[in-house]
């Protein structure tokens, strides 16, 4: 004999493990279409793998001409003044991301288009520092591990972890693009104003680039 009870129990349970498997932070939540996102469109530059002890580039943030602030800081600070946010996924062992912020965060026209457009956010992958975005926390994989990734890191890369990756956020904290690997100036400074002008709500990646004059000599 059917236990009704026990049926509509177990089908509260089947909702509920559907609800939550499908559910996604805005961090996850990608809301351009493909033919807008410029990752759909450029390859992932395969930068020969260096770790920090054989790459020259040294830059901390005390010298960095970006005014990098840290998660936490960049969500209130786009709740009362609202402006898209970018975020340097990166490692410290990581050559690719040394480069990428001594040759290209560190170009004065690069930086000022930054500081000016984004809340600019500089995240340790491996990091063991708790990140708190609206109801959730995120926190280190394993505290002992140095190499461990972080939760955070794993979820605004949808467990891609590749790095350097740089994540570009709306006012809102969704997803627009990932852009993963070193870039040099003149190849960064399109996209940036793609995604820091707001250009890309109206522009496809195609249009834009083919109209787009570069202020780098």
């Amino acid at each position: 004999m059917f236990n009704w009870r026990d049926i509509s129990m177990a089908g509260l349970i089947v909702l509920a493990i559907i609800f939550f498997t499908c559910k996604k932070s805005s961090l996850q939540a990608s809301i351009n279409s493909p033919e807008h996102r410029v990752s759909h469109y450029i390859a992932e530059r395969k930068t020969p793998v260096a770790f920090a002890a054989d790459i020259s580039y040294s830059l901390t943030d005390e010298n960095s001409l970006v005014n990098w602030v840290s998660f936490e800081e960049a969500y209130k600070a786009c709740k009362k003044n609202p402006k898209p946010i970018l975020v340097d996924v990166y490692t410290t062992w990581c050559g690719p991301c040394k480069m990428m912020s001594a040759k290209t965060f560190n170009h004065p026209q690069i930086a000022k288009y930054i500081n000016d457009s984004f809340y600019a956010v500089k995240f340790d992958a491996e990091g063991k520092d708790s990140v708190k975005f609206d109801k959730y926390v995120f926190v280190s994989t394993d505290p002992s591990n140095s190499k461990a990734p972080h939760q955070f890191a794993a979820s605004i890369l949808d467990n891609q972890l590749s790095y350097p990756s740089i994540v570009f956020l709306n006012n809102q904290i969704q997803r627009l693009d990932i852009i993963k690997g070193f870039m040099p100036p003149q190849n960064f400074e399109p996209i940036l104003t793609y995604y820091g002008s707001g250009d890309y709500q109206k522009t496809k990646w195609e249009d834009y680039q083919k109209d787009f004059k570069t202020t780098i000599k």
